[in-house]
């Protein structure tokens, strides 16, 4: 199993804070069958300042320790998306996770994924449950697939009676885990949605 989305990497951003704690957090995916995390801090984002040499020389200060504990990580980013966002971690060269204003409807959004696709890159959308304005507006939700966007959601908010969920509009579960002092993760749920995370994989190329 895979999580594609989290903030484990230590002291890069609001996420886990020392070495000690993402070593933890490791064992505790590879005790719940999750054998690889695609690590994805925060870039550009308004009030999360990060830089992405730190992230580089951080994750190759966890790269060794992952593989004793029999986790296999990788690197990318949660990217906030404005017109100008043109530094980021694509996860395994390809796939880009982004973020997005949670209240208002960002007016360049097409645009700005467009530009990202003809740069050869597959966007996926973090936590898209977080977006009222992308439920209430069915003509966004529709040209957004029509773009081939992946959706992300988080793992906690996996309820039956999810609109994105019962839509058939996921493609890819995750933690979005920021370390044991925010929220506990219920890992059950990759379990109960075992189908997604055999899609994403496959969409991913993990065999």
């Amino acid at each position: 199993m895979i999580d594609i989305h989290n903030h484990v990497l230590f002291d890069v951003d609001d996420g886990v804070k020392t070495l000690e704690e993402s070593i933890k957090i490791l064992k505790e995916y590879n005790s719940h069958g999750i054998k690889y995390v695609v690590l994805t801090p925060h870039i550009n984002h308004p009030t999360v300042k990060t830089d992405i040499s730190v992230i580089n020389n951080h994750y190759a200060s966890l790269t060794e320790v992952a593989k004793d504990i029999g986790v296999n990580i990788f690197l990318g980013c949660e990217l906030y998306l404005t017109p100008r966002a043109d530094k980021f971690i694509p996860i395994f060269d390809r796939f880009l996770l982004v973020e997005l204003d949670t209240v208002t409807y960002p007016l360049y959004l097409f645009d700005k994924i467009f530009d990202l696709q003809l740069e050869g890159y597959e966007i996926i959308l973090a936590h898209v449950e977080r977006y009222q304005w992308l439920k209430e507006n069915k003509r966004v939700l529709k040209k957004l697939k029509e773009m081939n966007v992946y959706f992300q959601m988080n793992i906690n908010s996996t309820k039956e009676d999810n609109f994105f969920l019962k839509e058939g509009l996921i493609e890819f579960i995750a933690t979005d885990y920021h370390g044991s002092e925010r929220s506990a993760i219920n890992w059950e749920m990759f379990k109960k949605y075992q189908d997604l995370i055999d899609k994403s994989m496959k969409i991913l190329k993990i065999k």
